[in-house]
């Protein structure tokens, strides 16, 4: 409930300060939009606007290619960048996609990574037949998401009748383990995901303002990790930025006022946790330098 009343005092807030549609800067052709979305890479793509840049990755599809492509279109905007800030930002973005790329390549971690967000739900003594079974279907669903198979436009998939529990919902135990494990496709494996980033200049008054949500379903077989941060700046309005994290929702924002050197910044991801590292299924990054 604290939740759900935090949600709405937000969008109440991102209705008074002008952002009447939260997810337009995800959506080419939304009111925010200033450009035409621009594919750079497999997994990147991008969209120039009025002050600032949209930014969409799914890192799965990166390639070393695309990479290099990438890290010529930063150098490029981060030679224009009128200010430090800006700099700091490309030089995050390239960052990003080079330790993502390095991450998702190596297929066997990521199937270990999925084997544990799996059995971090359902915690189950199994046979090392069982496990071996998993790690290769595990295996067969990393290679459809690099080949770009995205969940979200597959058939729903209905649950076998030995995995449903009476009361509605999943029952796994080690006796039907084997049925979940050859039942497993991306529709069903991963959750669905809705993820929203933008940064542009406030519209009552001279400022910058961003937000940032990210929001999942809770009915796939493994769950991650979502999170947001936002910032912004204008004159000598600098408050605190905003940073969260969590599962099944985030969101932030950031609003600051002034007509001189004004900055914001949103990002929004999904991704798994292994040790120290992130791995990102999706991620939207947006800057802005306009006051307006």
């Amino acid at each position: 409930m604290t939740r759900v009343l935090a949600l709405l005092v937000m969008t109440l807030s991102m209705l008074l300060y002008g952002c009447a549609n939260p997810m337009s800067s995800g959506t080419p052709g939304g009111p925010q939009d200033k450009g035409d979305w621009v594919e750079l890479a497999p997994g990147m793509r991008y969209q120039i606007k009025e002050g600032g840049v949209n930014l969409e990755y799914t890192p799965p599809l990166f390639t070393e290619e695309g990479v290099k492509r990438f890290e010529t279109f930063t150098r490029d905007q981060a030679a224009r960048a009128a200010s430090e800030e800006e700099k700091e930002f490309w030089n995050e973005q390239i960052a990003f996609v080079k330790e993502q790329y390095t991450n998702w390549a190596d297929e066997d971690r990521v199937v270990k990574i999925l084997e544990y967000a799996l059995l971090s739900r359902f915690p189950l003594p199994l046979t090392e037949g069982d496990r071996q079974a998993l790690r290769v279907k595990l295996g067969e669903i990393v290679k459809q998401m690099k080949r770009g198979v995205n969940p979200g436009s597959l058939p729903e998939q209905e649950l076998p009748a030995q995995l449903r529990a009476p009361g509605g919902g999943m029952m796994v135990g080690p006796e039907n383990f084997h049925i979940l494990v050859s039942n497993l496709e991306p529709q069903s494996f991963f959750p669905a995901c809705s993820l929203a980033a933008s940064a542009m200049p406030t519209t009552a008054s001279p400022g910058a303002k961003a937000y940032a949500t990210a929001s999942c379903s809770t009915n796939s077989i493994i769950w991650g990790s979502v999170e947001t941060r936002t910032s912004a700046r204008a004159g000598n309005d600098w408050p605190p930025p905003c940073s969260d994290s969590g599962w099944p929702f985030s969101q932030c924002m950031s609003v600051a006022y002034g007509n001189t050197n004004c900055q914001s910044y949103a990002w929004a991801g999904y991704y798994y946790q292994w040790q120290d590292l992130r791995y990102y299924r999706d991620r939207r990054s947006s800057s802005n330098s306009s006051c307006r």
